[in-house]
């Protein structure tokens, strides 16, 4: 370990959302690039930093931070090189000089506490002297908060986040409701709030942590595909992640019911977890998941438009395509094909050798024939490229059909931005979706999203096969809820 100290002479790269800078660091005997998490460092701060002393091919010497720590400018050089840097807006050198000039070693209390009196100086105006005022003491807000939070063992990257999101109210959100952070702030989940929540003091059995525990079981629960757990199981399975089965089992095997009921009908009434019936069992949905699942519902009724055919200009449709293409459809084949024709939304099932994709392939050249335009789709780009391959169309990810950019987290709407949605639908007459058994909740969410009003829509899957990783069993509730038109193949 290496440590280096000096003014931030620049800052070549900093990444806002996480923290990370690349900067270069005068000593006064050399430059130094310093690469670490810099959360609130300013040009012309000067820093203490601890690190790896490593060698790059392209830059050369590097130190990559573990630690570092601001000391406070006092003397006037260091106030003329913080000033001037340039972390003040329309602040520049010779301003600079100026003020430190006649304000000496007490410029930062002047600015701080009597900005007016910075009209004084030359080329700076009243709301210009606020201005400096109010800037510096936004950087000040957030190295305070920085530090503070570092305090309870939070990085830089997260505590840069946190700030973006609270600002100085941050101090009250950890007093009261630690576990408010995994709510609100992406990468903070219940482990890290509770960690900070136990170094701030809250007890193992506050009300606070029993409520987000309920939630972080349901968040638990739906990595293994379940969108909601039975209430007693969910109870359980808090406790368990809580630690406090010694605290709350009864000698019975039972559990005491008191506080934990309280906790869960205040989410409830917080509109936080969704209460059902569900088979003659309580079931308990996050609110996220439960609307989602609601929305997938209405939507998909919305695009099941009845569009009947002439049977027999339908049948001499089909003949000819069988004829031109040398396929030849089996009855259950033709009832699938006429399904897709017939209905805005239809599914194919079947096992390994039914001939689901011979009956893609038929629909496609019939929906063709009539001048559509046929989009396919698949989960995974290997399903993308199986469909590709077996029918001479190019089929896309849906990811990459709804142009999908940024990142992806457990609920891949909140962090993962479609470019196609509602307000940019996908242009195209019919969409074939093959594998459907491992398209989950809220990716079949932002498809929908995706698809307008008179889109025929085509799911292709068989329901013992691949399970979705994500929450959700899309395929199988469609099919068992009876709503839609399903075709069976059977004949291998």
């Amino acid at each position: 370990m290496k440590t280096v100290s000096g003014y931030v002479e620049n800052i070549t790269f900093r990444n806002e959302d996480n923290g990370f800078t690349v900067l270069t660091l005068s000593s006064g005997k050399e430059d130094i690039t310093c690469t670490g998490n810099f959360g609130y460092i300013g040009q012309g701060e000067y820093v203490e930093i601890e690190g790896e002393e490593v060698f790059h091919e392209i830059y050369g010497k590097q130190i990559k931070a573990t630690n570092y720590k601001i000391v406070p400018a006092t003397d006037e050089l260091s106030l003329k090189k913080y000033l001037g840097s340039g972390a003040i807006k329309g602040l520049g050198a010779v301003l600079a000089d100026r003020i430190v000039d006649k304000f000496g070693e007490d410029t930062f209390r002047i600015i701080e506490e009597e900005p007016e009196r910075l009209a004084e100086i030359r080329g700076i105006t009243t709301r210009k002297a606020m201005d400096i005022s109010t800037q510096l003491e936004e950087k000040k807000d957030m190295r305070d908060v920085m530090i503070f939070l570092q305090g309870y063992g939070i990085s830089p990257t997260l505590s840069t986040k946190i700030f973006n999101n609270y600002g100085t109210r941050v101090y009250d959100i950890i007093k009261t409701n630690p576990y408010q952070l995994a709510d609100d702030v992406t990468g903070i989940g219940f482990k890290t709030a509770d960690e900070i929540a136990r170094r701030a003091g809250v007890e193992v059995n506050a009300s606070v942590r029993i409520k987000s525990g309920m939630c972080y079981a349901l968040t638990e629960a739906s990595l293994s595909g379940h969108t909601y757990l039975p209430k007693e199981k969910m109870v359980e399975t808090t406790i368990n992640l809580l630690g406090l089965r010694d605290q709350y089992l009864n000698a019975d095997g039972t559990y005491n019911m008191e506080l934990l009921d309280n906790c869960f009908t205040e989410l409830v009434l917080e509109k936080k977890l969704i209460l059902k019936e569900i088979d003659d069992n309580q079931a308990v949905f996050l609110s996220t998941f439960y609307y989602t699942e609601l929305n997938i519902a209405r939507m998909l009724l919305e695009l099941n438009i009845s569009t009947p055919e002439d049977d027999y200009i339908l049948g001499v449709k089909m003949d000819t395509v069988e004829d031109m293409s040398g396929i030849h459809l089996d009855d259950l084949q033709r009832q699938a094909v006429v399904a897709t024709q017939n209905n805005g939304v239809s599914i194919i099932t079947g096992g390994p050798g039914t001939g689901k994709t011979t009956t893609i392939n038929a629909i496609i050249q019939l929906f063709e024939s009539d001048g559509l335009e046929v989009s396919l789709a698949a989960p995974t780009g290997r399903a993308a490229k199986r469909m590709t391959e077996a029918t001479g169309h190019e089929a896309k990810t849906i990811h990459r059909m709804l142009e999908i950019s940024g990142g992806q987290s457990d609920d891949p709407e909140l962090d993962a931005k479609f470019g196609r949605n509602e307000q940019n639908p996908l242009e195209t007459d019919v969409v074939i979706v093959d594998e459907m058994s491992m398209v989950d909740t809220f990716l079949m969410h932002a498809f929908l999203k995706a698809v307008t009003v008179g889109t025929r829509l085509v799911f292709v899957g068989d329901v013992n096969q691949l399970a979705s990783v994500g929450p959700g069993n899309v395929l199988k509730d469609i099919i068992e809820s009876e709503c839609f038109k399903v075709v069976r193949l059977t004949k291998v």
